[in-house]
């Protein structure tokens, strides 16, 4: 490694790409040039041809610079050949064809969901969300399944400086009822998104975990709401949480609970 020669305009590139990663605020050129302890004339360069290409993003009022939309792609190419993605694929695909209804694969970012697979059964419900995209966390079963696996003290960290948006007259409007919903959920076993996301449609969520216990992801079946009895809610819950406990023991969960 140490005749390996290291082309120092790429290095530069991936340390951007890494600290920007790692704030939770865009930064300015020289923001991003002291810390990386960079020429300001360089770094102009290479942010523009970042941002040219889609892997950066600008606020041309603020001078700030964010990841990409491209950044994300390329990151997702990535999640679909990973582990998490290939264990869940078959369980996404067998909640299908037991519940008869679409099954959702996401994953956190930046206190947003991001929806990495889904399985549409023939009759079931077509939803806006598609794949790639994202969704708040306060809206959707699928986040509020993650969220309940944090702490209360993570979920502020995670969502407290983001507008609670109100995708519809049944959204979540703050932190304290969030924090209450959370709370159900954990002694439920699982979310619910009852019209929150989207109106007509129910959803019904639980976490995914790694083997550090943490919630790598979270799985859902969403339904339209007329079809979601009582009865029907609880065997979609347990198709659910067996899944999702078979695909966080193949991530080296050790678990037999996915709450306490």
């Amino acid at each position: 490694m140490e005749n390996t020669k290291i082309n120092k305009s790429a290095a530069r590139v991936m340390d951007i790409l890494v600290l920007l990663s790692e704030k939770d605020e865009p930064l300015t050129i020289s923001q991003i040039g002291r810390e990386l302890e960079m020429p300001k004339s360089s770094t102009f360069e290479l942010l523009n041809t970042m941002v040219e290409r889609g892997f950066l993003e600008t606020n041309p009022q603020l001078k700030t610079y964010k990841l990409g939309l491209r950044l994300f792609e390329v990151g997702a190419a990535y999640l679909f050949n990973t582990d998490l993605h290939k264990e869940a694929r078959p369980y996404l695909e067998s909640l299908m064809v037991r519940t008869g209804e679409t099954a959702f694969l996401a994953i956190e970012s930046s206190g947003e969901i991001v929806y990495l697979d889904k399985m549409e059964a023939p009759s079931s419900v077509r939803t806006t969300a598609t794949l790639g995209t994202r969704s708040p966390m306060h809206t959707t079963g699928l986040g509020k399944a993650m969220l309940a696996a944090y702490p209360d003290a993570k979920v502020r960290e995670l969502i407290g400086g983001k507008e609670f948006v109100q995708r519809t007259p049944k959204s979540i409007g703050n932190m304290e009822d969030l924090l209450a919903e959370l709370e159900a959920t954990r002694k439920r076993g699982y979310s619910i998104d009852d019209e929150e996301n989207e109106l007509d449609i129910f959803c019904l969520a639980v976490p995914v975990f790694d083997a550090s216990d943490r919630p790598a992801a979270a799985m859902s079946v969403a339904g339209l709401l007329r079809r979601m009895t009582d009865s029907r809610i609880e065997v979609c819950a347990n198709y659910l949480t067996e899944a999702a406990l078979d695909v966080s023991r193949r991530l080296g969960y050790r678990h037999d609970r996915l709450f306490p």
